[in-house]
């Protein structure tokens, strides 16, 4: 989710800054209740990934495992991992026995699964943290099993222009972003904004096709939870941009 309070941008920092892990547990609480989160982008993804009872489902950036639960109780087979040993820990205590975490770099093979070993991969608000897709999505698409999908939901490419210092939307870059909803204290987070058509020719470059694309936007019924100053932004402009990818038959 994108504030847009404090604006800078650093195409020159290094990536392995990206990490939650200094405000891991401030997050996990924060996006517990952040309409950004509850209103828009988790029921999106939620809609989007569909039916999951009896499936084996990757959740790649479980963050403190609430969807990874909720998917377990709805009958699938979880695995979640993250980057945080915080959040991880916090996904254990919330979820218990009905999933399995682990901690893992995602910008690192998935070298603990088999090829075709999994139904679904589902990534929420996870890949805007990784400068190169095309690795990740590789091993997502290794992974799947036959009829297979990745869903993953990131930061929309044209809400975070507005905290580019190039302005150009063809540009990937790194931006920096101050998050207050979820404080105090304020949150500093950096992560790489793309354009759609740099994810779309990641997602080829990987073997994966366009299955469905989705933009949630606040409607009517969300204005009071958003506020009446807030909320004509997020009725009337995307904050969040959600693919479901398929294996493409012809790589």
């Amino acid at each position: 989710m994108s504030e847009h309070d404090t604006p800078t941008s650093g195409p020159d920092r290094d990536e392995d800054d990206l990490g939650y892990e200094p405000f891991a547990l401030q997050y996990d609480r924060g996006s517990a209740d952040n309409p950004y989160n509850t209103l828009l982008e988790r029921p999106a993804l939620r809609e989007l990934l569909g039916p999951v009872r009896g499936l084996r489902v990757l959740e790649a950036g479980c963050a403190g495992g609430r969807l990874s639960a909720q998917l377990a109780d709805d009958g699938a087979r979880v695995l979640g991992l993250d980057v945080s040993p915080s959040l991880v820990a916090a996904a254990r205590e919330r979820a218990g026995e009905r999933a399995e975490f682990r901690v893992h770099d995602l910008r690192e093979p998935l070298d603990f699964l088999g090829t075709g070993s999994v139904d679904r991969v589902v990534s929420s608000l996870t890949l805007h943290y990784v400068a190169d897709w095309v690795p990740v999505l590789t091993e997502f698409r290794r992974v799947l099993a036959p009829g297979g999908r990745v869903v993953i939901s990131t930061h929309h490419p044209f809400d975070d222009l507005e905290l580019s210092e190039l302005g150009d939307y063809f540009a990937v870059e790194q931006l920096t972003d101050t998050w207050k909803s979820y404080g105090p204290p304020p949150m500093v987070v950096r992560f790489y904004r793309r354009p759609l058509g740099d994810m779309v020719a990641a997602a080829h470059a990987a073997g994966l096709a366009v299955r469905d694309l989705r933009e949630p936007r606040a409607t009517e019924e969300h204005r009071a939870a958003f506020g009446d100053k807030k909320f004509p932004a997020v009725a009337t402009r995307p904050r969040f941009l959600l693919l479901d990818l398929t294996p493409d038959p012809g790589r």
